[in-house]
């Protein structure tokens, strides 16, 4: 399944049927016509726009789920639903504004290597080998999909120059943006592929490519000795293109 608990921190309850019973509800925007706009009752709808897709056995889903319980308490606490993020490490002085665009802060936080990095890659090849359309601009290529899937079998988190991810922690007018979960893009930079999810107010970037990214692309992802470093942005900028091409789909 994919990213339950932030598909599950995303909806909302109302009451529904002739008894009132509480039933999950989980309002999509789209600017394709194609898929179904609007607030809908949880179910078959969203296996047909791919947001839920049956993709693991058994077995290797209590693999995956290890690491999503680690990574769940980390960011949110072990509170129920829904999620609201917590604060993760300390601030770090000596990241510029200008070196990342709306950077509110940085801090510097100490966490498992194996087990973050391990849900990170959790996410890029899961999206890589969905079929529905909500993931279709994820293509990793016979080679990274294997890579990938061999280091998430055998529990490897690989290197830490490997799928690097940055993660931001997205702000909006003081708000942590849990509620939400973002199609996920795919952009080119220095000859190497970008993809971004926006994911439980968390925004992930990930480099894929054979070669050895750019030091840049390196600073703030996890290293072996747990260091890492998150660093909290306004989101506006990143929401706007998504609300002018909403308005103009007539959507919002």
């Amino acid at each position: 399944m994919l990213f339950l608990f932030f598909i599950r921190a995303a909806e909302d309850a109302h009451l529904t049927g002739k008894h009132g019973q509480l039933q999950p509800f989980l309002t999509m925007l789209s600017t394709s016509p194609k898929i179904l706009h609007g607030t809908k009752q949880g179910g078959f709808w969203e296996n047909t726009v791919g947001i839920k897709e049956r993709l693991l056995c058994h077995d290797c889903e209590q693999k995956f789920q290890k690491n999503e319980t680690y990574v769940r308490n980390l960011l949110y606490g072990n509170a129920s639903q829904p999620l609201q993020k917590i604060k993760i490490g300390d601030f770090l002085d000596g990241i510029r504004s200008s070196e990342v665009e709306d950077l509110i802060e940085a801090r510097k936080a100490n966490v498992d290597y194996k087990r973050l990095k391990l849900f990170q890659m959790s996410i890029l090849w899961r999206a890589g080998i969905a079929q529905g359309p909500f993931f279709k601009e994820v293509n990793l290529g016979d080679f990274h999909e294997e890579k990938l899937r061999k280091l998430l079998d055998t529990e490897n988190p690989g290197l830490a120059t490997e799928y690097p991810c940055t993660m931001f922690d997205l702000r909006l007018n003081g708000n942590g943006c849990e509620a939400g979960i973002g199609q996920p893009r795919r952009s080119m930079g220095n000859h190497q592929r970008n993809y971004l999810f926006i994911m439980g107010g968390y925004a992930y970037s990930f480099i894929v490519s054979k070669q050895i990214p750019r030091p840049g692309a390196q600073l703030c992802c996890v290293k072996p000795s747990g260091e890492m470093t998150i660093l909290v942005r306004d989101a506006k900028q990143l929401f706007r293109p998504w609300a002018v091409a909403f308005h103009k789909a007539g959507q919002i």
